[in-house]
């Protein structure tokens, strides 16, 4: 991994609030028909009485509406090769997605739907249209994913799993000699964004935390309080603070994480 120094230009600190992505595509074609059936196939959603108009559609699902839009140009400003580089799963990520020339828009509006109901069913929605042969991956900020990797972790949610590795990002990035990591997509939840920071863990072990410790927050409605400690052990007790955030515009809690 590069050493390097995540900077706080703009595009690198919204903060994500929807549920929003966009497919991309090898040209501007959408099969409408074989993206409805891996929608009935895979999750037995109910999308029977959909229109395909002006190439959107819009899906009333569990109460939630589905919106897909395809757009017959390059995401602008190069915007999703810029996010590739976050990347922390798919090499030359960058360069495969430079090669999309159109993309489809998934949103999911919902005004009763929780924030987990909302991250699963735009999961299953991504996840089929990925299944489309000219599709290369989604971008759903602040990364991209490929879409090999998009629907095996979808699968999952089949065997009562929470998608955590694609409901929200977790960078990484080396800073003199010392792994940090931060989480993009708790704010979502109505949770404080992760960081560690100076860690000498491996990445692959940071990662793996991050992602357990995003996971148990969500799913559990935990609260992480500063002065406190957390642990997955009863050995292990990491202290948690909260304060300025480094990689991100905001206050993030602060994980005290080294390998023991």
């Amino acid at each position: 991994m590069e050493e390097k120094q995540i900077s706080k230009q703009e595009e690198q600190t919204k903060i994500v609030n929807n549920q929003l992505g966009f497919v991309l595509l090898e040209d501007a074609n959408l099969d409408w028909p074989r993206f409805r059936k891996a929608l009935t196939d895979e999750w037995h959603l109910d999308v029977s009485n959909d229109e395909v108009k002006d190439g959107s559609v819009v899906y009333r699902i569990n109460d939630m509406l589905v919106a897909c839009s395809l757009m017959p140009n390059p995401v602008p400003d190069n915007e999703a090769e810029n996010n590739a580089r976050n990347s922390v799963m798919w090499k030359n990520a960058s360069e495969e997605v430079a090669k999309h020339k159109a993309h489809c828009m998934i949103a999911i509006i919902s005004k009763n739907g929780t924030p987990i109901e909302q991250a699963e069913l735009f999961a299953k929605v991504a996840a089929s249209m990925l299944r489309l042969k000219n599709t290369i991956g989604i971008y759903k900020y602040p990364t991209v994913y490929q879409n090999e990797f998009y629907i095996n972790i979808a699968e999952a949610m089949k065997h009562g799993e929470f998608p955590t590795p694609i409901a929200i990002h977790v960078g990484m990035y080396l800073s003199e000699g010392k792994m940090n990591a931060y989480t993009t997509g708790m704010q979502f939840f109505g949770k404080d964004e992760i960081e560690v920071t100076n860690s000498l863990a491996q990445p692959g072990e940071l990662y793996g935390f991050m992602l357990s410790i995003a996971e148990y927050v969500i799913l559990e409605d935990a609260t992480l309080t500063p002065g406190e400690t957390i642990g997955f052990t009863e050995e292990q007790k990491l202290p948690i603070s909260k304060s300025a955030g480094v990689a991100m515009p905001v206050e993030t809690i602060k994980i005290g994480f080294m390998p023991g």
